[in-house]
């Protein structure tokens, strides 16, 4: 599979970096352009030095896309750290380790400081927490964190930990050159007050929006099955009651509707069926933000309101792929009402000043 130009540039990019002393670098690229693509290039690239990689992630989800990919992409197989699986005496070139196990002292401690001369941070926006850090400041390797979403919530800045940005991929770059869905909004006249949520650590708290929105989900379900039922569309919402809740309302409106939470236990199957079906709504709460792909999706709905830049774009992103007949990703955006907070809405997807995303909006 050969690389895409700005896939090339990025990864040649790395290197540079690396080459220059900068250790711990940033790659941005948003959802549907791969990344795992890029860092399957870079590893493949440090193998030919002779340099063990380790790839971390927070989800197994993740790791199992990275794995499959770096397989498929390069031909290295992965070894996996994760819970009984112990990969520190593996004679594989590459490791894709579960954070939540390896960042345990008795899981770290058997691998030598200098055992990985790489490691990859995949969603490196999570880098920043303890169980992070704890991991990248163990060993003793070159560092590339990779993310859609280069901005945290908690408004800590990546350059705390990360030297440089290698290279940054923009979305209007990818809609532009044709390698990302052009996406349209749609302002739906319905106002949905959020005067009284709380925010808790820097974003709307979610018990509060599950209560704030619970009066408006039949308008909201009315208003997709009248007009967008022939669309796929994946609907976020703030609380797993209140997913459940929305997706039998659809359901009695003759809507084809899935829903999937963390304790589903045919989760697979769920997302399976929705992929295979022509239209339909899926509805999660927040499950399906990260490591999860289905290019077919053409529309989003995010009923769960947000103040950070970058969970608004991970909702999004679930859509911007290219798919045979998707002419253009529709974003369903209501009028979210409130006095004291700001929010984002689709302009937040172009704009990182929030003036000029005011502009637009007017």
């Amino acid at each position: 599979m050969g690389l895409r130009p700005y896939q090339k540039a990025a990864c040649d990019a790395i290197d540079k970096e690396w080459e220059e002393g900068h250790r711990k670098t940033l790659l941005v690229l948003p959802t549907g352009c791969g990344k795992t693509i890029c860092f399957a290039e870079t590893i493949k690239r440090q193998n030919a030095r002779n340099r063990r990689c380790l790839v971390l992630a927070h989800r197994q989800e993740l790791l199992d896309q990275a794995a499959d990919k770096i397989r498929k992409t390069t031909g290295l197989e992965s070894a996996l750290e994760k819970a009984d699986s112990h990969s520190a005496k593996s004679t594989l070139p590459v490791t894709v380790g579960s954070v939540q196990t390896l960042c345990r002292d008795n899981r770290l401690q058997e691998y030598a400081p200098d055992h990985f001369g790489t490691i990859v941070v995949d969603e490196a926006h999570h880098a920043l927490s303890d169980s992070y850090k704890k991991i990248l400041e163990y060993f003793d390797a070159n560092i590339l964190g990779v993310t859609a979403t280069p901005d945290r919530g908690d408004m800590k800045n990546l350059g705390e930990f990360f030297e440089s940005l290698a290279y940054e991929y923009t979305l209007p770059q990818a809609i532009r050159e044709g390698y990302l869905s052009p996406i349209k909004a749609q302002t739906i006249p319905l106002d949905i007050d959020l005067s009284g949520v709380r925010t808790q650590q820097g974003d709307f708290a979610s018990g509060d929006l599950g209560s704030a929105l619970e009066p408006y989900l039949e308008q909201i379900a009315d208003v997709i099955a009248k007009k967008y039922s022939d669309r796929k569309t994946v609907a976020f919402l703030p609380l797993i009651e209140t997913s459940q809740h929305f997706a039998s309302i659809l359901k009695e409106k003759g809507v084809p509707v899935w829903e999937v939470n963390g304790n589903s236990s045919d989760r697979e199957e769920i997302l399976q069926e929705f992929e295979n079906a022509k239209n339909g709504v899926i509805c999660n709460s927040m499950l399906l933000t990260e490591g999860w792909d289905c290019p077919s999706v053409d529309c989003v709905v995010v009923l769960r309101p947000t103040k950070i830049r970058s969970l608004y774009c991970q909702m999004i992103g679930r859509g911007t792929r290219l798919f045979e007949g998707k002419e253009y990703l529709l974003i369903l955006d209501f009028l979210w009402h409130t006095t004291r907070h700001e929010l984002c809405r689709p302009t937040c997807l172009i704009c990182k000043k929030k003036e000029v995303a005011e502009v637009i909006e007017k």
